[in-house]
């Protein structure tokens, strides 16, 4: 067992590598299993065992003649290990907050969505077109259609009622339904699909 008392500190402060080597083999596998025991990631806890004996051995000769390196260590990488953790806690809290926002967003895209009544919303704009469309037929055709559709009359009481033909009838319903199809072209598609 290696006993670290001042001439052994002593010689790390000097630069001696042999000691320098000693302290690593001795102290090594002690402070990669502390800070393993908090970080639980292996290759992020030897990465800080690695940069605390790397910076003691950068920073040797600034050492007070009187200090404990093997404590001077552990502070090392216990404030390392604080750094860590701190770190990944603001992470966590900010994509916390990403998913909330994110939640938010999708609770309110959910009930904007089951609000939303198509038939309703496309019904207004729909009719609108439909009577643009039957406003702008010729009066004769305009009088048939609506008999037709709206008041539900048959070809031939709407021919007896106008002192009409049949066929003279089905002529403006046709050519009143072909308008109107080429009115709503746009909206037949997005019913459909």
């Amino acid at each position: 067992m290696i006993i670290f008392d001042k001439t052994f500190s002593d010689r790390i402060i000097q630069g001696d590598r042999n000691a320098f080597d000693v302290l690593f083999r001795s102290l090594y596998t002690r402070l990669l299993s502390f800070a393993g025991g908090y970080l639980h990631d292996r290759a992020v806890a030897e990465n800080i065992v690695q940069d605390a004996f790397l910076m003691l051995w950068e920073r040797h000769d600034t050492l007070r003649p009187d200090s404990n390196i093997p404590a001077w260590l552990l502070t090392v990488v216990k404030n390392r290990i604080l750094n860590h953790i701190d770190r990944l806690k603001r992470q966590a809290e900010a994509e916390q907050v990403y998913v909330e926002r994110i939640v938010r967003n999708y609770e309110l895209s959910i009930s904007t969505l089951s609000a939303c009544e198509p038939e309703q919303m496309f019904g207004d704009e729909v009719e609108q077109i439909i009577r643009d469309a039957v406003d702008s037929l010729p009066e004769q055709t305009r009088k048939i259609i609506a008999m037709s559709r709206f008041d539900e009359l048959s070809n031939r009481e709407i021919a007896e009622k106008l002192n009409l033909s049949v066929k003279s009838v089905e002529y403006h319903i046709t050519q009143a339904l072909k308008r109107l199809r080429h009115e709503l072209k746009d909206w037949i598609m997005l019913l459909f699909f």
